[in-house]
């Protein structure tokens, strides 16, 4: 306990977090300036990028989860001086990303039907649907661009990830404005617009992050690019873990906007918007998460898993501090914020109203979420990501079995929002008491290091 409150690992971890944090609060600024674009093209607009956005994010999460985790093998490449098994590791994630990109290319148009009978008022859906079509036939660039991100951020170089990160966000900020609004000589597409900008920017990092990963002879290496298929086996029995993890995690937030969706365009706008401003807190504490996941994985590659305790706590006190900030600006501050992204529609009153009250859930659960994040990255980054997502499943069937009941007894914004809250505060707990358990320790992510252990 007395290493753990030393915080000599927090030095360390600002610095490798802080680029980390710039990027991940880049895609912040890219989500809020389409919400902002999109509230001044209509109300349907807008009260569909969140259901459509976070089902993107779901169906996606699961891929960049599974081929972004070659960056934890990475980072344990990277930790015990293994040169070539860092570049191996990158090929990895990179067969990955070309096997999603094709199941995404399949399955992106059935999938995008399933708008049309979520119950949500016709023009809605019929965003909802465009929105998810688009982004969800170009998920390769995001996929593969997780993948060559895990490899920059798992050798420690993150803010070549932030600088081209801040690219595809001036690229998505300039399509955006021209291609919903049908400014600057581009044709008006509404939310389709917003959709096509994401991808270009996508598209745009992908390009640069192979440029980069050539010239540092990823693609030269072929004994790196020789598939091992018994190490992709195992990469994929960690990865895909991870991967369904997190799609499951955004299938509970998703559903969630789903049935919020049934009590009407207002509930579902404003819960949306709530969502939109909660990232301001969550992509730093999930920046600040990655780089956390770093240091853990360069501590047990290089076997030092006495370690990790301390760099785990130690992250959490500073995520705490960072998320009582966001908390106590939501709580006093829900009104100004809410105004901002409700547009001035007919329903912009009740959507700031509305919105104004979730605010008050958000600045609640921020508080638990620093847990989830920080102990959920330590997890993973230790290796312990099939305890991760069975015990999420389960959290996350009693979380939707509530919810629907609400729905069917009781339907209420108050009430639902509510058990949202405790779903994020049991989750919080259950994670803290796993990594207080220890048995995280008796993983190995790579074959062969079980004897550098300490």
């Amino acid at each position: 306990m007395a290493n753990v409150m030393k915080f000599h690992h927090v030095p360390r971890l600002l610095k490798l977090a802080l680029p980390i944090i710039l990027s991940t609060s880049a895609i912040t600024v890219m989500q809020i300036i389409d919400a902002i674009v999109l509230s001044r093209h209509s109300s349907e607009a807008m009260a569909a990028i969140g259901p459509a956005g976070m089902a993107v994010i779901l169906f996606q999460g699961f891929l960049f989860g599974t081929a972004g985790y070659a960056g934890t093998f990475v980072a344990h490449c990277h930790g015990r001086g293994d040169e070539q098994g860092v570049h191996a590791a990158t090929w990895l994630g990179i067969y990955t990303s070309l096997a999603a990109g094709i199941a995404a290319l399949v399955f992106a148009w059935p999938i995008a039907q399933l708008f049309l009978l979520a119950g949500h008022a016709p023009l809605v859906a019929q965003a909802e649907r465009s929105y998810f079509l688009v982004c969800m036939t170009c998920s390769f660039f995001p996929v593969f661009g997780s993948a060559l991100t895990g490899w920059l951020s798992g050798i420690g170089r993150p803010v070549i990830v932030t600088g081209v990160t801040f690219v595809s966000f001036a690229i998505n900020a300039l399509l955006a404005w021209g291609l919903v609004l049908g400014e600057l000589g581009m044709p008006r597409l509404g939310i389709t617009g917003a959709a096509l900008a994401t991808v270009s920017a996508q598209a745009m990092a992908a390009f640069i992050y192979l440029l980069l990963f050539v010239r540092a002879g990823g693609f030269g290496n072929a004994t790196a690019r020789r598939l091992d298929r018994q190490e992709f086996r195992r990469f994929l029995s960690l990865a895909m873990p991870m991967g369904l993890r997190i799609s499951g995690e955004l299938a509970a937030w998703t559903l969630f906007l789903v049935v919020v969706g049934r009590l009407g365009t207002v509930e579902l706008a404003a819960s949306s918007i709530a969502f939109r401003i909660n990232g301001a807190a969550f992509f730093p504490a999930l920046g600040l998460g990655q780089a956390t996941s770093i240091l853990v994985g360069h501590a047990r590659g290089a076997g030092n898993d006495g370690e990790v305790p301390a760099i785990a706590w130690q992250a959490l006190a500073v995520c705490e501090v960072w998320m009582l900030a966001m908390a106590a600006l939501f709580a006093t501050a829900s009104e100004p914020l809410m105004t901002v992204f409700a547009g001035s529609g007919p329903e912009s009153a009740s959507i700031i109203a509305t919105g104004s009250l979730l605010m008050k859930f958000v600045a609640c659960y921020c508080l638990f979420d620093a847990a989830n994040i920080m102990i959920g990255c330590v997890l993973a980054a230790a290796g312990d990501t099939q305890w991760l997502a069975r015990t999420f499943f389960v959290c996350t069937a009693v979380f939707l079995a509530l919810l629907w009941l609400l729905d069917w007894i009781r339907p209420d914004l108050v009430a639902e929002w509510t058990l949202a809250t405790l779903f994020v505060f049991a989750t919080a707990v259950i994670w803290s008491l796993r990594f207080r358990s220890g048995k995280w320790g008796q993983i190995r992510v790579l074959r062969g290091a079980a004897e550098l252990s300490t």
